[in-house]
């Protein structure tokens, strides 16, 4: 297997970056519409806004390919949020959302947050798994169109 590099997100990513999300999300049955699109995906279309001048955002490649992402965006001075974690379907399971998700844990470390949050969905059952086994508790759920969201956080301190 190749190595597996991670590097920040540049302009040329865009449309892979978008791939990957949408891919994700046609995994777990999230349905993919306009409306979809243009409410939950806007901060995708400004990512060097919304994360490069407020956090980070991370592409993974092996090779010249780009197979994941993720990304940190600050909250507040003491916290932070972990967004965009997805995982190219064809590459899951060879520990590409790990090491995504220890150099973001590590990037809000050495920032100096104090707290991460994050969300996600009940159908994402391996996310879930990875965000739990690196510390993170469920502190709530809500149910949003029929799909239930929840609510993750861990101390840095």
């Amino acid at each position: 297997m190749e190595e597996i590099k991670l590097r920040r997100y540049r302009p040329a990513d865009h449309d892979r970056v978008l791939q990957i999300h949408y891919q994700g999300l046609k995994q777990v049955g999230i349905r993919i519409d306009d409306d979809f699109h243009s409410e939950y995906d806007a901060d995708l279309t400004r990512i060097e806004a919304e994360y490069l001048q407020n956090g980070d955002f991370l592409i993974a490649a092996i090779g010249e390919k780009t197979v994941g992402m993720g990304a940190i965006r600050r909250i507040d001075e003491r916290t932070t949020e972990v967004k965009r974690m997805r995982v190219d379907p064809e590459f899951q399971g060879r520990g590409i959302g790990s090491l995504i998700l220890d150099k973001l844990i590590a990037e809000a470390k050495a920032a100096g947050y104090r707290h991460l949050i994050l969300d996600t969905i009940d159908r994402m059952v391996v996310a879930r798994r990875l965000y739990e086994s690196r510390g993170f508790k469920e502190y709530k759920r809500s149910a949003f169109d029929g799909i239930i969201v929840i609510f993750y956080e861990m101390n840095l301190a």
